[in-house]
């Protein structure tokens, strides 16, 4: 190892270095992300033309941004690179680590576009929707403000980044070389604050939203998604309290399958939590529950009903029916979910009915 090359390594990642060969490439990333949009749209033209207004554009300059806030793990890699490397292997190591990432990106950009974006298009030219805005635009109601497949992908990352780095830390640490251990940590920490910025933002600019009769609340799973929505309420007083019956529908809606499911594949929901909340925030469970189990596999387009009896207080008032899936730990932490931190819910009204 020469002179100079020894030097290099003994004052840590050289970022100025790192920069010169990683920002003129994040011009070709970019470019090469656009390409794939443009080709879709082309291709496929006219199905996306309900998607050219101001909201999709919004949606798809924070997957930009996202997009780009992945390339900066090149830097990372620049962590292991220079110091496990000789200077003579750097280049090799970052055009491989260039070209994974950006096939990577190619594949989920593609990915995301068939299952989640193509479908959405569709729904919304046939008015699968809860309605528009003063711009027209249509909107579907969801448990999640963010593409589940890119959620759980991220989740699944960044846990995997963690672990790697974890590793690394510990390598590092008992091979001496405690200036990249302590690099290590530090893609740990910023990794976490990249995530968990997300994580709130994606939150922050959740609304709650209280959906009418016939309106419908979808739940994606992964490679299709299942709508839920009230179909009747049935109330009666008496002196201590009134008793509600609210019958719920599911359904499996056959345009949001992924062209990868077989189309005749039955899907077991999820665990699914129901409750009445009021104005004040006491919840309300259902006292008995009557017809199909809301665990009842369905085949795409089947439907069914189940009707759940609620017993409330006289003065209960604002009352609205939440149903959510059941949380879990991963939903805590999964990018724009329901049950995630902060983030706000979509509620069925339940009156007037």
């Amino acid at each position: 190892m020469s002179e100079s090359n020894s030097n290099d390594r003994s004052h840590g990642v050289n970022l100025k270095a790192s920069a010169r060969f990683w920002e003129p490439r994040r011009i070709w990333y970019n470019a090469v992300l656009l390409l794939i949009v443009l080709v879709w749209v082309v291709w496929t033209w006219p199905h996306f033309r309900p998607a050219m207004n101001w909201v999709a554009f919004g949606k798809m300059s924070v997957l930009a941004a996202l997009a780009n806030l992945c390339y900066c793990g090149g830097y990372v890699a620049e962590g292991f690179i220079q110091p496990l490397l000789p200077q003579a292997f750097w280049g090799r190591a970052r055009w491989t680590v260039w070209i994974a990432g950006t096939l990577l990106a190619i594949l989920l950009s593609n990915y995301w576009i068939a299952d989640e974006i193509y479908p959405d298009v569709q729904q919304n030219a046939a008015n699968v929707v809860i309605g528009a805005d003063e711009t027209g635009n249509a909107s579907i109601a969801s448990n999640m403000n963010f593409p589940a497949p890119l959620a759980v992908i991220s989740f699944l990352g960044a846990s995997l980044g963690l672990i790697f780095a974890l590793a690394a830390a510990l390598i590092f640490w008992f091979a001496r070389k405690r200036r990249y251990a302590r690099y290590a940590l530090m893609t740990i920490v910023l990794g976490g604050i990249s995530y968990f910025s997300l994580l709130f933002a994606f939150s922050a600019l959740s609304r709650s939203v209280a959906l009418q009769r016939g309106q419908e609340k979808y739940f994606c799973e992964i490679d299709c998604h299942l709508a839920y929505s009230i179909v009747d309420v049935t109330s009666k007083s008496d002196a201590q309290g009134s008793d509600y019956q609210v019958t719920l529908r599911t359904r499996f809606d056959q345009r949001s399958i992924s062209r990868h499911r077989p189309q005749d594949a039955p899907l077991a929901p999820s665990l699914r939590n129901v409750r009445l909340i009021d104005s004040t925030g006491h919840e309300y469970t259902a006292v008995t529950i009557s017809g199909m189990s809301l665990t009842t596999p369905l085949t795409p387009a089947e439907s069914y009903a189940t009707q759940l009896q609620f017993r409330v207080p006289k003065n209960a008032s604002g009352l609205r029916l939440l149903v959510n899936t059941v949380p879990a730990w991963p939903d805590r932490l999964l990018i724009g979910d329901e049950n995630s931190l902060g983030h706000k819910k979509t509620y069925f009204a339940l009156c007037p009915f």
